[in-house]
């Protein structure tokens, strides 16, 4: 699969699971966002540029601490921009605004935010480096860049119970994009190749507990797990979804299912 095949499976993916993409059991998306804003520090005044906005999470969450400020969300799926619009006017947030846009071709002038921002969305191109400079680009001097991944043993050890059960349907692992910037060194090491300074990257635990297996399957159905479990037939999918939720849920306590989301917080500066 070329780059631009994978780009286009990502897209459909993405414009499939969108209506669900908001699914309590994928609260780490907001949770994550939540985090950030600490690490930013904002002064409430910035323009932030917010790529692969997905549903908005991000960029609605950084926007109710900008009071003076404006977020603008871009993304090239249609279907999550239409879910960022809708919770934009459902929680009445004035200050953001969803462009359709690929992070590849950023149209935006150079030097134009003070602040950009990209969550969970730098892994799904190949060439990470030259696309966080060409993020970076778009930051005026002295700006802060920030970017979120998953930490390296993030859904442990769910997403393993997943691999090893689908295999057994013929579907082959697909390589985890984030695992190439995984832990503090890579990512460090991404932003010191892309030019920026003073880097920090900090890691904090948002997990939580998944009430029960069918809340993992959410995880799968409104994730990027789709396009694997997509390649099944009717009944394979039945028979897939029976015998793995039947093994998850056999790591339930009395709290519920261990779900641990480990993340990664890299936030450099513009020279």
């Amino acid at each position: 699969m070329n780059e631009q095949e994978r780009k286009v499976m990502i897209q459909a993916t993405f414009n499939t699971v969108a209506e669900g993409y908001d699914n309590h059991a994928l609260r780490y998306f907001a949770d994550s966002a939540k985090h950030l804003t600490k690490f930013l520090n904002l002064q409430g005044d910035e323009r932030l540029l917010d790529v692969a906005t997905g549903t908005g999470s991000n960029a609605l969450i950084l926007a109710q601490h900008l009071p003076s400020g404006q977020v603008t969300g871009i993304d090239f799926s249609v279907g999550m921009l239409n879910q960022a619009r809708a919770k934009a006017e459902l929680f009445a947030i004035h200050n953001a605004d969803f462009v359709e846009m690929d992070m590849q071709q950023l149209s935006f002038p150079d030097n134009e935010f003070d602040v950009v921002t990209c969550a969970f969305g730098i892994f799904f191109v190949e060439d990470m480096e030259g696309q966080l400079q060409l993020i970076a680009s778009k930051a005026k001097s002295g700006a802060k860049v920030a970017v979120t991944c998953f930490y390296d043993n993030a859904f442990l050890p769910l997403i393993d119970l997943f691999f090893q059960r689908i295999a057994q349907f013929g579907i082959e692992k697909t390589p985890l994009a984030w695992k190439k910037i995984s832990t503090e060194e890579k990512l460090d090491a991404l932003f010191q190749g892309a030019n920026l300074v003073k880097t920090r990257v900090q890691r904090k635990n948002i997990g939580y507990y998944l009430k029960d297996a069918n809340e993992w399957w959410d995880l799968i159905w409104y994730a990027g797990f789709r396009a694997l479990v997509n390649q099944l037939s009717p009944q394979q999918l039945e028979k897939f979804k029976a015998e793995h939720l039947a093994e998850v849920q056999k790591l339930a306590t009395t709290e519920g299912i261990w779900l641990d989301v480990e993340v990664l917080y890299a936030i450099g500066v513009k020279s």
